[in-house]
């Protein structure tokens, strides 16, 4: 007797020194529930099976787990709690400059050759250095219900003409919000036809704050207010309170109307055929406790099979970051038809470059002093 309970005390020290590993936490925006399935009920159970790791998804705004990052290096946290982030853009350079990120992480890849080469090198124009990997890519593109408007405006004149003709059916975002910066970003392109290299001036971003000032009393609330976040624009649009909602992903009303959030006659188009393109990265904060595993779920989320299920509409829509040359005839394929979306798209585009964070910081001001405050 005295054996067997011996034995059992082996037994069950054993298997929880094999079981000793902790989740990877990963910490992400967590607005959009396609994306949060996609990582619970696709990604995970991958690793889990992969890799042995377990991974737990932390939904936190990007700013707030930057912060939290700054107060542990103001302290001197050697062991943090955050082990891999989603970040891109400002929060990148930001990250970056109070070097709250780990060192070169594509020294840990066998193959970066498998990467689109151009997403290695700048992140909203700021140097990546390795300090982050490429996880997804794409365009910011507008949504219409077509059931509402029979004949959308596809260009800034018919826009413009629509909204003061149909006065609080279209709002944007705060320029807080991700999204509703975009919306500016987007603007000052169109607005400046083949004028903007690199960064726009003082004199280009004007012109959109001009017109946002202009539109403003035709707005969703006569302009007084906005919708602090995407999530709420897409909750106004899906109760018909506006006709329009936007967004970084050309692709992401798919499986919204597959689901009947939204309405099933929902197209996308963008604006003057023009679109700010931007790609979304990994990185590994500088005192995560589980480096070895983040960088292995970084593997997995760059891997072919997690890039071409998140390419599905019904599932995520995100473009992939893998170099099309260097796939195989079976997985271009594979991939192709991961991406038809039929006849959802009202126009082609042109993609444009993402400003760099110091704009976009800059734009979130000026939106306040010249559209907010005027």
């Amino acid at each position: 007797m005295k054996k067997n309970i011996g034995l059992s005390l082996l037994l069950l020290f054993l298997v929880g020194c094999g079981n000793e590993r902790e989740p990877v936490q990963f910490y992400m925006w967590g607005g959009d529930e396609n994306i949060n399935m996609y990582i619970d009920q696709t990604v995970a159970p991958y690793v889990l099976k992969q890799y042995d790791i377990e991974l737990k998804r932390v939904a936190m705004e990007t700013n707030d787990f930057i912060s939290k990052l700054q107060n542990e290096k103001s302290v001197d946290r050697k062991e943090g709690s955050i082990d891999l982030i989603w970040i891109n853009g400002a929060a990148f350079k930001q990250g970056k400059d109070n070097e709250l990120l780990s060192g070169d992480l594509l020294t840990e890849f066998e193959n970066t050759q498998r990467f689109e080469q151009v997403l290695l090198e700048t992140d909203s124009g700021e140097p990546i250095e390795g300090l982050e990997v490429p996880w997804g890519k794409t365009s910011f593109a507008i949504q219409v219900n077509t059931d509402r408007v029979a004949k959308p405006p596809l260009t800034i004149d018919d826009m413009t003409l629509w909204i003061k003709n149909n006065p609080e059916r279209f709002t944007y975002p705060d320029a807080t919000d991700f999204t509703g910066n975009a919306f500016i970003r987007q603007l000052i392109y169109v607005l400046n036809p083949n004028q903007i290299n690199g960064d726009p001036t003082i004199e280009q971003r004007q012109k959109a704050y001009e017109y946002l000032r202009d539109i403003k009393p035709y707005l969703w609330r006569q302009g007084l207010d906005y919708p602090k976040n995407l999530q709420q624009l897409d909750q106004m649009y899906s109760s018909n309170d506006v006709d329009f909602t936007m967004g970084f992903n050309e692709r992401r009303a798919l499986p919204f109307i597959e689901n009947g959030t939204f309405n099933k006659l929902t197209r996308t188009f963008a604006l003057n055929e023009e679109a700010v393109t931007n790609a979304h990265y990994l990185s590994i904060p500088f005192n995560s406790p589980n480096k070895d595993e983040a960088l292995q779920v970084i593997e997995a989320l760059t891997s072919f099979p997690m890039q071409a299920e998140k390419l599905k509409s019904d599932v995520w829509g995100d473009g992939s970051v893998l170099a099309f040359d260097q796939l195989t005839m079976e997985q271009q394929e594979q991939l192709q038809s991961n991406e038809s979306i039929g006849d959802h798209y009202l126009n082609t585009w042109a993609n444009q470059s993402d400003f760099s964070a110091e704009i976009i910081q800059l734009i979130e001001k000026e939106w306040r002093d010249y559209v907010v405050r005027p």
